[in-house]
């Protein structure tokens, strides 16, 4: 009984997901962000140089409030922001939502640059003072309850909660699972034995507080950012020539949805805001706890630096990753990899079943083969020409490989003219499935048991994924099916030339995430592929655990006073790497998932009542900026307080 109901709850958790992430939050991040930039007058274009003025200490002063630099706030917030969502993330994006989807996520990066820089200016100039520690903290919860009054204490109660709970699953937990996962698939390194080391770290830094996570943060983001970079760099480089063709296919595919797995434009958009809000977290509120830690006595600028971070982080780093994969040619049905190594292919002498005089193997097909992908595995083909109606069988497919059961068939082809219905039969001969392969054919639904991914087209190659059932596939895992399937084509008409081309037929399996994104790397590094991502993935994942922690004892000092809870936390988080990497805890990371959702909806009503005292406060500093009041040399003076030059 107890388990039924924990199944059920599960399932609303997980079902939930989808619909806070689809809509309250695409619909909140993105259209604030945009509200924002034009309230602001784009002052993520305008601050870019001060960005970097800033970083580089140029306007620092000697007695300001805080804990950490500049540099080391937005270190120790890009470590809670660059981690696996930029490795795996993106590849999501593209397997789910096409090419297309990176450019979204580029529009969605530019315009959350002003939620950055709204939510970290809120931040720093409404934070608070700790008093057993004399440390400065802040974030959503506090410019929610000091910026609206205490009568939204409730609000930003919410919203800590959500935090501490969220930081527990999504950026611990889940990234010792992945991490674990990585080194054991890689090194062979037990996942407990990682479980202990990441924990063992974490609690080192953390142990240090806020000043020893910027300090750590600051040197391991850099350098994880310019070692994930430069190994993506140096496969473009090697395929620079072909540039110019991944920026053409993501422009079309951002405005057609042609290799979106739902096959249409809103499908595209909507992955593609949805990774970029997860990747650089604009509209989340979380980057402005980091941030306000910072030594500065003017917020507006530390919403300045902030600013740069959807930038670093999505239209930089998930680039990158993003040109990785469609170089590589893996979007669209070729997201998709060989489950083991028996492809067909259709060299001479292979022993392929004809029907009929009108299939043959030829070495003059046509070479139409789309940009960037890899259609074609030979030179010669499976050709059929003429007016008959006689079937061709191609041998049986293997369709599970060490009991892991295919996603499907993918095959590919290249229709001239006429049409065709491909068939699946097991080995008693019985037909499974039977799918005409009609013009601007993208999903078709047979019998509950397989389902086409891929579009029909005239004059191109292209290739087509038939997707098994889960029914299907619990069928072949059991053996009641088939251990092996026949592939069948059979043309359609015959009061027309028919000519189809076909060839490249294997079991596939379905890569997304980072096992997408080390396929793309091993296409270049080989061997040294795994070993790259892996890592990687470790310097990721434990510059963020050690950002989250601190997002997540933030909000526990703001719902709890004293010194009691924060300690818990902190024994509850360690421990929580090591669980993380040895139980991958699936309803512990859905339900953070589906509450760091629900935090977007406090957090971005909050900037947006807000924002016209950060569009002031904008106007006055850049005024005094203009006219050397600010100065690299000079600083305002006759403030009536040392921690703020804005007053309410």
């Amino acid at each position: 009984m107890i388990t039924q109901i924990a199944n059920v709850i599960e399932a609303v958790v997980a079902k939930s997901i989808g619909y806070v992430w689809n809509y309250p939050v695409v619909i909140l991040c993105l259209f604030g962000a945009v509200y924002f930039s034009f309230r602001l007058r784009f002052v993520q274009i305008k601050s870019v140089k001060h960005a970097f003025h800033l970083l580089t200490g140029k306007f620092d002063e000697p007695g300001e409030c805080g804990q950490i630099s500049h540099f080391q706030a937005l270190s120790a917030a890009l470590s809670g922001t660059i981690g696996l969502g930029n490795i795996a993330g993106v590849a999501l994006a593209i397997g789910l939502g096409g090419p297309g989807a990176i450019f979204w996520m580029w529009i969605v990066a530019f315009f959350g640059m002003a939620t950055k820089y709204v939510e970290c200016t809120l931040g720093t100039y409404y934070r608070d003072k700790v008093t057993e520690t004399g440390e400065v903290r802040g974030g959503p919860m506090h410019y929610i309850t000091r910026g609206l009054g205490e009568k939204w204490r409730p609000v930003g109660s919410f919203y800590a909660i959500c935090m501490f709970i969220g930081a527990f699953g999504v950026g611990n937990m889940f990234q010792s699972n992945q991490t674990a996962i990585a080194f054991l698939d890689t090194f062979g390194t037990p996942t407990w034995v990682t479980g202990i080391l990441l924990a063992a770290l974490v609690a080192v830094v953390i142990v240090g507080g806020i000043q020893r996570i910027g300090q750590v943060a600051s040197k391991i983001v850099p350098f994880m950012c310019c070692l994930y970079i430069f190994g993506s760099l140096f496969i473009c480089v090697q395929n620079i020539h072909l540039i110019g063709t991944v920026f053409e296919v993501i422009l079309r595919d951002a405005f057609t949805g042609m290799a979106a797995a739902g096959g249409s434009v809103g499908t595209v958009v909507i992955w593609g805001v949805r990774r970029a809000i997860f990747s650089n977290e604009a509209g989340l509120g979380t980057a402005s706890m980091a941030h306000a830690a910072v030594k500065t006595d003017y917020p507006i600028r530390q919403g300045i630096v902030a600013s740069l971070e959807p930038f670093i982080d999505t239209i930089i780093v998930c680039t990158v990753t993003a040109m990785l994969i469609i170089t590589s040619g893996f979007f669209g049905t070729e997201v998709y990899q060989p489950l083991n190594d028996k492809t067909i292919t259709f060299e001479k002498n292979h022993p392929t079943l004809y029907g009929g005089s009108d299939w043959r193997i030829t070495n003059k097909a046509p070479e139409n083969v789309p940009e960037l992908q890899r259609v074609r595995a030979s030179d010669h083909v499976l050709m059929h020409t003429g007016k008959s109606k006689t079937l061709v069988q191609l041998p049986g497919i293997t369709v599970n490989n060490k009991n892991k059961v295919a996603e499907g068939i993918r095959f590919s082809y290249y229709k001239k003219s006429g049409d065709m219905t491909v068939r699946l039969t097991n080995e008693k001969e019985e037909l499974l499935a039977s799918i005409p392969l009609n013009e601007g054919t993208q999903i078709v639904a047979d019998n509950n048991l397989v389902k086409v991914q891929g579009t029909i087209k005239t004059d191109e190659w292209q290739s087509i994924v038939l997707r098994f059932s889960d029914m299907f596939k619990e069928n072949i895992r059991d053996n009641t099916i088939a251990s092996k399937i026949y592939i069948q084509f059979l043309p359609s008409t015959t009061s027309e030339e028919n000519e189809w081309y076909f060839d490249r037929v294997q079991a596939v399996e379905n890569t997304q995430g980072i096992i997408l994104t080390t396929k793309a790397f091993q296409l270049y590094f080989g061997k040294y592929a795994q070993i790259l991502i892996s890592i990687a993935v470790f310097f990721f994942a434990f510059s963020t655990v050690i950002t989250f922690y601190y997002y997540g004892e933030t909000s526990v000092r703001y719902v709890f006073k004293g010194k009691i809870a924060p300690r818990i936390y902190k024994y509850t988080f360690i421990t929580g790497c090591f669980i993380g990497a040895v139980n991958a805890v699936s309803f512990v990371l859905n339900f953070s998932d589906l509450i760091l959702g629900l935090m977007v909806v406090p957090n971005m009503i909050a900037l947006v009542i807000l924002v016209p005292k950060v569009s002031e406060w904008t106007q006055d500093y850049f005024n005094k900026l203009k006219t050397g009041e600010i100065s690299e040399t000079k600083s305002e003076k006759g403030s009536t307080t040392k921690e703020r030059h804005y007053k309410e």
